[in-house]
C-alpha cells in the first residue's frame, strides 16, 4: 500500500493537481538522487519502471544517472534491483538496428562509458534469486548486442567476470543456464582472448555434459546452442585445440554422431534413421566441428587428424556420408569431414580407402525397400564417392552440393599421395560388355568412370554427370606421369573383331568434338572434357605426342564452333600447352610445324586466354569445390543448374600458368632448345624449409625497406621543390626590396647635392639614419637568403644519399639533374 500511495502523490503534485508525465518522471528521477530511505528509492525506481515503456525517451533523459546510482547502491536488494534491471534494459532495446540515433545506442553507449557499470551487473551475477540473474543476463545480452567491442573490454577488466558468466552453465535452473549459454555465444566471437578465459574454466567439460544430458544430437536446441560455443571457441584457436584435445574432449565427438552397426564388421551397414529438423541442424554442427578441428594448413591439424581416426571418427562419417539415409545438407557435411580427416594424411588416406561400405538397397516403384531383392555385395569408399558424384545410384538422386562434395573428397583422399593414384588409375578398364545388359553393371572405380565419361548422351539432362566425372579422372592422373602413362596405355575397340584400337585420350577428344557439335548440349560437357584434356597433357611431353598422333585434333579444335568464352579459353590453353611441353622426340608434330598451324591466331588465342582468365568462374572461384546450399536452392527452385563451371584446383592451374602458356605460343621453337635436352634433366638439390622462409623473409625485409626509402626519397623531393619555390620567390622580394631601396638611396643623394648644407643640415643627419637603418634590414635579408640556400643545400645531399642506398639494393632510380643536361 506504501507503494501505492507514494506513486499516487507523486503523480497528483504536491496540490492535488494531475501533473504531465514530464513534471512526474523529473520528479521521480530526483528521488532517485536524493530519497534517503531504501522504501523511498524503490517506490521511484517501481513508478518509473511503470512509465519507461510509454515514455522511455523522457524516462532516459532525465532519471538514467540515478538508476545507475541505485543500482551501485542497493543491489543487495532484490526488489529493487529487479526493477532497475527491467528499466534500463527497456531504455537499452534497440527498435531499429539501422538507426545510429535509436534511444537504445544511446543509452548503452552513457551505461557502459564506465567499466564499473559492467563491474556490477557481474557482481549482481552472484545473487541467486532467479529474476534478478535473469534480468542481469537479459540486460547483459542487449548491451552485448549493441556494443559487442565494448563490452568485451570491460569484461577482461575484471578477473571473476568471465568466471561468473562461465559459472551460470552450472545453474539448475533452464532458463538461466540457457541465457547464460546464449551471452557467452555472443561474448566469444571474434575474440581470442575471451575464448582463451572461457576455455580455461572447464567449459568444454560443461557442454558436453550438458550435451549428453539432453540425450546427444537427438536432444533440443540447448544442444545447438552448447555445439554452437564449441564453433567460437575452437575456429581459428589452436591453443584452445589443445586444450580440446589434451583434456579427452575431442575423443567424444565419435560417440555425439554416434555408429549403427557393429564397428567390428568386414563393412560399414546402411543406416535407416528419422531425421527431424532439430537432429539435422545438431549433426551438421558435429560434422562442422570436426572441420574446424582439420582446417587445411592449420599447425595444429595433422595431430588432430590422428587423435580423431584414433578415437573412431571415420566409420560414424563414413557412415552418414556414403551408406544412409541421411538429407542433403547432413550427407554433404559428412563428406566434407571424411574430406577434411584426409587431406594431406597419407595414412587417413589409406585407412578410408580400405573401410568398405554397404550399397543402398534396391527400391519398389512405391520408393519402399524391396525385401524380396537379393543382398547387395559391399563396395570400396572411393566407389561410393564416385558413385555420388555421377548420381550412380539406383533409387537415389543425390543433390549437386553432396555430389560437388564427393569430388572433393576423391581429391583429397588422392592428393600428395601418388601411389593411391596409380592404384586408382589401374582400375581404368572397361567391364566386359555383357555387364551393361544386366540391371546393375559391376562396375569399379574406374570402369564407372569411364562408363559415364563416354556416355555423354545419356547426360543432356544433367551435364554434371560428365563434368564431375572428368574432373574426378583429372584427380587421378594430376600431376603424376605414372598414372598418366596406365590412362594412355588403355584402348578402346577389340582388333580381333576388325576394329582399331583407339587410345583413350583419343576417345576423350573424339567425345569432345562430337559434343561441341550437338546443340542440345551443355557447355559443361565440353568444358568438362577440355579440364581433363589440360590436366593430362600439362607437363606430360609424352601424354602430348600422343594427343598430337592424331594431326585432325588440332584442326578440330581451332574450329570449334561453340561461343562459349569458357570453351573457348580451354581450347586455347590446351593448344598452348601442347605447344609449350611439346618436347618429346618422338612427337608427330613439333613445335615447327605447330607454329605455322598456330601463328595467324597468336592475337586471336591471346585474346581468349585473357577473357577467360577475367571470367568470373576464374575470378570468383571458391577456395574448394563446393555448391552453396544458396545457390542449391536457386537451383532447384528455378529448376535450373547450379554456377558450378570450373574447378577450383584447375583454376589455381590455370591462374599459376596463365602468363607462362600466354609467353611460350609467341616464342619461337628455336628458343626452347637452350632448354631442353634429351637428356633427362638432374634433380634440383632440395632446399630446406627454414631455409627458404629465412631466404623470404630477407626478401621482404628488404623490399620493405625499399618502400621506406622510395617514400623518404619523394617526401623529401617533395619538401625540396617546395623550399627550392619558396626560396626563389623570397629572392624575388628581396631582389624588389633592394632595387627600392637602391632607389630610395639614389633620391636621398639626390636630394642631398640639391639642397642647403646650412639649412637643412639636421634633415640630413635624419636620411643618414635611415639609410643606416635600411642598409641593415638589406643585410639581414641577404643573411637569411644565404641561410636558405645552406639548407637547401644540405637537402640535395640527403637526396643523393637516398639515392645511392636504392641504386646499391638494386633499384632503378632515375637522377632528374642528369635528365635535364
Amino acid at each position: 500500500m506504501d507503494f501505492f500511495s507514494r506513486g499516487y502523490t507523486a503523480l497528483r503534485g504536491d496540490r492535488g493537481q494531475p501533473q504531465s508525465a514530464d513534471e512526474t518522471i523529473e520528479k521521480l528521477a530526483d528521488c532517485l538522487e536524493t530519497a534517503t530511505l531504501l522504501e523511498d528509492r524503490r517506490a521511484g525506481v517501481l513508478s518509473l519502471k511503470g512509465l519507461v515503456r510509454d515514455w522511455p525517451e523522457e524516462v532516459g533523459n532525465k532519471s538514467f544517472p540515478g538508476l545507475i546510482k541505485v543500482l551501485h547502491a542497493d543491489y543487495k536488494d532484490a526488489e529493487i534491483t529487479k526493477s532497475v534491471l527491467e528499466t534500463i534494459t527497456i531504455l537499452c532495446t534497440v527498435q531499429y538496428q539501422n538507426d545510429k540515433d535509436d534511444k537504445g545506442f544511446k543509452f548503452t553507449d552513457y551505461f557502459i562509458e564506465d567499466s564499473h557499470n559492467v563491474t556490477v551487473l557481474l557482481d549482481i551475477l552472484e545473487e541467486f534469486d532467479f529474476y534478478v540473474r535473469y534480468n542481469t543476463i537479459k540486460l547483459l545480452s542487449n548491451l552485448l548486442s549493441n556494443r559487442s567491442k565494448r563490452i568485451q573490454e570491460c569484461i577482461l577488466t575484471n578477473p571473476m567476470g568471465i568466471s561468473r558468466l562461465v559459472d551460470l552453465l552450472d545453474d539448475k535452473r533452464e532458463i538461466i543456464r540457457n541465457e547464460g549459454l546464449l551471452l557467452l555465444i555472443g561474448l566469444t566471437r571474434n575474440n581470442t582472448e575471451v575464448q582463451k578465459i572461457v576455455t580455461f574454466q572447464a567449459t568444454f567439460e560443461k557442454l558436453l555434459g550438458i550435451i549428453e544430458e539432453q540425450e546427444g544430437i537427438s536432444g533440443d536446441i540447448v544442444v545447438q546452442d552448447s555445439l554452437t560455443l564449441m564453433h567460437n571457441l575452437l575456429r581459428y584457436n589452436v591453443s584452445d585445440q589443445v586444450y580440446f584435445r589434451e583434456t579427452s574432449c575431442m575423443q567424444q565427438i565419435p560417440g555425439l554422431l554416434g555408429y549403427v552397426g557393429d564397428a567390428r564388421a568386414d563393412h560399414v551397414p546402411f543406416s535407416f534413421e528419422d531425421w527431424p529438423p532439430q537432429k539435422i541442424a545438431n549433426t551438421v554442427l558435429v560434422l562442422q566441428l570436426i572441420r574446424i578441428l582439420t582446417e587445411p594448413d592449420s599447425t595444429s591439424t595433422p595431430i588432430n587428424q590422428k587423435v580423431m581416426v584414433q578415437s573412431g571418427i571415420l566409420l560414424p562419417i563414413v557412415q552418414l556420408g556414403l551408406c544412409s539415409n541421411a538429407p542433403s545438407i547432413v550427407r554433404t557435411e559428412a563428406i566434407y569431414a571424411i574430406s577434411y580427416v584426409a587431406a594431406a594424411n597419407t595414412v587417413n588416406q589409406g585407412l578410408f580407402e580400405k573401410v568398405a561400405v554397404a550399397c543402398p538397397p534396391p527400391f519398389t516403384v512405391n520408393g519402399e525397400i524391396d525385401l524380396s531383392a537379393a543382398p547387395t555385395t559391399p563396395r570400396s569408399s572411393l566407389l561410393a564417392l564416385i558413385s555420388i558424384a555421377v548420381n550412380g545410384d539406383k533409387g537415389f538422386n543425390y543433390s549437386y552440393s553432396s555430389r560437388a562434395a564427393a569430388t572433393h573428397a576423391i581429391y583429397c583422399t588422392l592428393d600428395e599421395n601418388k601411389e593411391a593414384q596409380a592404384v586408382l588409375a589401374a582400375t581404368l578398364k572397361p567391364p566386359p560388355q555383357d555387364n551393361f545388359n544386366k540391371t546393375t553393371p559391376a562396375h569399379s572405380a574406374g570402369s564407372l568412370l569411364l562408363h559415364v565419361i563416354e556416355n555423354w548422351e545419356d547426360a543432356l539432362t544433367d551435364p554434371y554427370k560428365v563434368w564431375f566425372a572428368c574432373d574426378i579422372l583429372s584427380h587421378i592422373i594430376r600431376d603424376n606421369e605414372k598414372a598418366k602413362q596406365i590412362a594412355g596405355s588403355i584402348v578402346f575397340g577389340e582388333e580381333e573383331k576388325g576394329e582399331d584400337p583407339v587410345p583413350l585420350l583419343h576417345h576423350i577428344t573424339a567425345h569432345l568434338l562430337m559434343s561441341t557439335k550437338n546443340p542440345q548440349t551443355n557447355a559443361r560437357i565440353p568444358i568438362g572434357y577440355l579440364c581433363l584434356l589440360c590436366t593430362w597433357l600439362y607437363d606430360s611431353p609424352s601424354s602430348v605426342s600422343l594427343f598430337l598422333a592424331e594431326s585432325t585434333h588440332v584442326q578440330f579444335e581451332m574450329q570449334s564452333s561453340v561461343n562459349d568464352p569458357v570453351v573457348q579459353g580451354l581450347v586455347a590453353y590446351l593448344l598452348g600447352i601442347t605447344y609449350e611441353y611439346n618436347s618429346d622426340p618422338s612427337t608427330p608434330l613439333d613445335r615447327g610445324k605447330l607454329q605455322s598451324i598456330y601463328s595467324s591466331r597468336l592475337d586471336q588465342f591471346n585474346s581468349l586466354l585473357a577473357r577467360l582468365r577475367d571470367h568470373p568462374a576464374i575470378k570468383n572461384a571458391s577456395q574448394y569445390l563446393q555448391i552453396s546450399a544458396e545457390d542449391e536452392s536457386i537451383s532447384s527452385s528455378t529448376n535450373s543448374l547450379p554456377s558450378l563451371i570450373l574447378d577450383s584446383v584447375f583454376v589455381d592451374q590455370f591462374k599459376s600458368t596463365y602468363e607462362m602458356i600466354q609467353r611460350s605460343i609467341k616464342k619461337k621453337p628455336s628458343n626452347f632448345s637452350r632448354f631442353e635436352t634429351d637428356s633427362p634433366i638432374p634433380s634440383s638439390p632440395v632446399v630446406p624449409d627454414s631455409v627458404i622462409q629465412s631466404y623470404k623473409t630477407t626478401i621482404q625485409e628488404q623490399t620493405n625497406e625499399i618502400k621506406l626509402l622510395k617514400d623518404k626519397v619523394a617526401e623529401l623531393e617533395a619538401a625540396l621543390n617546395k623550399k627550392e619555390n619558396d626560396s626563389r620567390n623570397e629572392l624575388l622580394k628581396l631582389q624588389e626590396q633592394n632595387a627600392l631601396l637602391q632607389h630610395h638611396v639614389s633620391d636621398i643623394e639626390g636630394k642631398l647635392k640639391s639642397v642647403d648644407n646650412t639649412d637643412y643640415k639636421s634633415k640630413v643627419d635624419l636620411l643618414e639614419k635611415e639609410l643606416l637603418a635600411e642598409k641593415e634590414k638589406f643585410s639581414e635579408l641577404e643573411k637569411e637568403q644565404e641561410d636558405l640556400l645552406v639548407c637547401m643545400s644540405d637537402q640535395d645531399s640527403d637526396i643523393k644519399k637516398y639515392k645511392k642506398r636504392l641504386r646499391e639494393m638494386g633499384e632503378v632510380v632515375t637522377d632528374s639533374e642528369d635528365e635535364e643536361e
